[in-house]
Parts: structure tokens; sequence; C-alpha cells
């Protein structure tokens, strides 16, 4: 298996609340920091593809909503909490590394 990191952003760079956009080799997904911790994922809603960047809201906390159908996901685990069952949110983890916050991916 191998690990690789993938510097996206400086840490304190964004404030929270803010979602920042993040190319990884053509796949977009965003970065937000909240509760004192980084977060990645999918810029698209797993239920209709809906570009979370304009359509998405951050609520309090780890929570992140979708506007065009008001589907909710928890971005720690990525699970859709609204409705129940939904499909999930693509999460990747993330770790700080010195002065970056990376982006971990395994293969």
């Amino acid at each position: 298996m191998g690990v690789s990191y993938i510097p996206v952003a400086r840490i304190a760079e964004l404030a929270p609340g803010v979602m920042k956009e993040v190319d990884l080799g053509g796949r977009q997904v965003l970065l937000t920091f909240a509760e004192g911790k980084y977060f990645a994922f999918s810029r698209q809603c797993p239920h209709e593809d809906a570009d979370l960047q304009s359509a998405g809201q951050l609520l309090n906390g780890t929570k992140l909503r979708c506007n065009n159908h008001g589907y909710c996901f928890d971005l720690k685990t990525g699970e859709c909490m609204l409705p129940q069952g939904g499909p999930p949110l693509t999460v990747l983890p993330t770790e700080e590394k010195g002065e970056d916050v990376c982006i971990r991916l395994e293969w």
C-alpha cells in the first residue's frame, strides 16, 4: 500500500466557515476548517451532482447542507444525515504536515 500527502493549503489560511476549491489532478474537492480541524470532501453532492461550492452551506459544527434539495452530510464521516440513508458524501482524510494542510491519499 502506498501513501501520498498532497499539500492543499497553509495552516491558518482558512477562516472557519470558508470553503476553498482544491484541484487533485482533475478531481475537484473542497477544503474547510471547522471545530479546529480541516475537512476535505467532494465538490459534487452525491444526490444529483450539485456543485457544493455554490449550493453548499456549512452549518453549525461539521455539517454541510446542499441547498438544491436539502440533503445534509456529516463532514467527519460523509454520512447523509437528512434524509437518513441517503448517499454518502465522499470525504478525504487531512493531516497537518509542518506549515501545510495535506490531503492523505492511499492506494
